[in-house]
């Protein structure tokens, strides 16, 4: 695996290599093996958690250090100013990118020229996506300084996208260098892309409060320059992401890349959208609009505080030999910042027990001090988590009730349920209308309300079907509906729903896979008058995956068809999101049918294969 060592065949002195890392496993000997022209190659890593740092040093040539990541202009300034080179030209570059041959030759000869004046020099790539060159969807051609001479150059403080600011004269070079931003999969791409957007987001409130630039700006002779005039003024447009896609699609003949081009532009086009609203979360006040909301709902009758704190009750209702009429049990990973008042409003009904995947913020002990009975599991997905719970929990009630930790049962619907409990009531599950505040306000349109989740059930009667996301429960037994609310609230940050969904995207993915080899729970036909929730499984399972055009379908189902518009902003930025985990959910979809497909063929002789006599 260890490359040469030898500067070059013909004695020309080869530029150093500085290659920025962040859990890189996937990429960093590609990218290491394509710079092989070079005898000095330095790996920054920013202390990754996988094998990116075990890999870079099987290399005879390659040295690594670490630091931890704090913003990407001091990342980069430490790379060149406190790391000393064997070679006083350096080439910069992520572990995703690859120089190619012709590339190679052209920085050979420029830095051995003896009569070299420039300090540094700009290069344009080429951004590959699904093995294709997307030139015209890509905003090709893309100017970035990459070799330089590190003593003359610094990059500018800034939060995210950082030039270089060099001293002297900046050439230009002909060849390319390749963009594989996708060589780690599509999840890491959206993960990657939501953290960027953080950072752009902070970078447009930055702008807007110093000063946007002079539009002669756009008209300089610096490419780069340019570009980054054309990006600070660009934080002022409204609809981000449909302009971005109507620019790169049709005014710069993104169709002509095929379906390849246009599903780069909306994944960019997703991401503008994504910046858009973090500025506006960044802007307006949503959480405090939150909180109120959630404290009108969960008030008890009679009480006038204008902010009463959630407090644990001091009993809880049981049966005249002390066993509890219903227990709570709360699926958990990770969140310490909702278990405390989760569980305070839990104890209302029962005991509660916590089932924890082992998160890692002191969920676990928070949950503890909140009076819950707290065992971990390891996570395999949702439904055998719920399921393992079911089956093992030391529940002594006759009904349990599943929350989720950032949702809550009113005061309303604790009664109702206590007299359901001490009810002879015929039912075995219940079903129970969950209302969702989001954006600071109760959304009451699109689609989202009402929605009807069982929840309250008999022990024993009822358990999740095997899936791994989106699980539904099915009940032995006849079912009713409660008719008081539980609230969802949906604390978390843009960044953090995103993050959720790109998880939720994964999965789904997977069950969709799973279903077009045969291997899915899928869902059985039903009638839409007289199983209206069965239905709706079964459109959502064997119906959705099939159709074009999901997103679209999506955005004009929830925000015009089911009333979004009604809802405001939150309505417009509901529809959106939804709309982009659609499409997050058909790419992964198609990249896991596309290696599927790939490792069949490569496992499978030509007599083996499906159809052949």
């Amino acid at each position: 695996m260890e490359a040469s060592t030898s500067p070059t065949r013909d004695g020309r002195t080869p530029p150093s290599i500085l290659i920025l890392t962040r859990n890189e496993e996937a990429n960093i000997a590609s990218c290491i093996e394509a710079c092989s022209f070079s005898d000095d190659v330095v790996v920054l890593d920013s202390y990754s958690t996988d094998r990116t740092v075990e890999i870079a040093r099987r290399y005879a040539h390659v040295r690594v250090y670490q630091r931890h990541f704090d913003t990407e202009y001091l990342q980069r300034n430490f790379g060149l100013k406190e790391i000393a080179y064997h070679h006083p030209w350096v080439y910069v570059c992520d572990a995703d990118e690859r120089v190619l041959p012709e590339l190679r030759e052209e920085i050979l000869r420029e830095i051995n020229r003896t009569d070299q004046e420039h300090s540094a020099f700009r290069l344009r790539y080429k951004n590959m996506f699904l093995g294709q060159w997307i030139r015209r969807s890509s905003g090709y051609p893309v100017w970035i300084i990459r070799l330089l001479r590190p003593d003359k150059v610094r990059y500018e403080i800034r939060a995210t996208n950082v030039h270089p600011i060099v001293e002297g004269s900046v050439g230009t070079l002909d060849e390319h260098f390749e963009h594989n931003s996708f060589a780690s999969g599509l999840v890491r791409w959206f993960n990657k892309h939501n953290y960027y957007s953080d950072r752009e987001a902070f970078e447009a409130l930055r702008v807007r409060t110093e000063g946007l630039p002079k539009l002669r700006q756009l008209f300089v002779g610096d490419p780069m320059a340019k570009r980054r005039a054309a990006k600070n003024l660009s934080f002022l447009l409204p609809l981000r992401g449909v302009l971005r896609w109507l620019h790169d699609v049709i005014l710069k003949g993104g169709f002509l890349d095929g379906w390849a081009g246009i599903r780069y532009s909306t994944m960019i086009s997703m991401y503008e959208y994504w910046l858009e609203v973090k500025i506006a979360e960044a802007q307006r006040r949503w959480r405090e609009g939150t909180e109120w909301w959630v404290r009108r709902l969960l008030r008890e009758p009679g009480d006038t505080r204008p902010d009463p704190p959630p407090v644990a009750p001091k009993s809880y209702p049981c049966r005249e030999d002390g066993t509890p009429l219903i227990d709570v049990m709360i699926p958990t990973l990770n969140e310490s910042a909702h278990i405390e008042e989760a569980v305070k409003n839990a104890l209302g009904l029962g005991p509660v027990y916590v089932l924890d995947s082992f998160s890692t913020d002191g969920t676990q002990e928070i949950a503890r001090k909140a009076g819950a009975t707290v065992v971990e599991h390891r996570f395999e997905n949702y439904s055998r988590q719920k399921n393992w719970g079911l089956e093992n929990l030391p529940f002594r009630g006759e009904w349990v009730f599943i929350l989720d930790a950032d949702e809550r049962v009113t005061p309303a619907l604790r009664d109702e349920a206590i007299r359901v409990a001490k009810s002879e009531t015929r039912n075995s599950g219940w079903f129970v209308n969950r209302i969702v505040v989001f954006m600071g306000r109760p959304i009451r349109w699109g689609g989202l309300y009402p929605s009807w989740n069982l929840r309250f059930f008999r022990r024993g009667a009822c358990r999740y079907e095997d899936r791994s996301v989106h699980e539904h429960m099915i009940c032995d037994g006849e079912t009713g509906y409660m008719k008081h609310l539980m609230v969802h609230i949906r604390r978390e940050t843009i960044s953090g729903y995103i993050s959720k969904h790109v998880r939720y995207a994964d999965m789904e993915s997977d069950e969709w896979l799973r279903t077009s080899l045969g291997q899915g729970a899928g869902a059985a036909p039903a009638r839409l008058f007289r199983d209206r929730l069965r239905y709706r499984q079964w459109v959502r399972r064997e119906v959705w995956p099939r159709l074009p055009g999901k997103p679209v379908i999506r955005w004009v189902y929830m925000y015009l068809l089911r009333l979004g518009f009604l809802d405001g902003r939150a309505g417009w930025h509901l529809a959106a999101l939804m709309a982009s985990y659609e499409y997050m959910i058909e790419l992964l979809y198609r990249e896991k049918r596309y290696f599927a497909r790939k490792l069949v063929n490569q496992t499978t002789t030509p007599e083996q294969a499906p159809g052949r006599e």
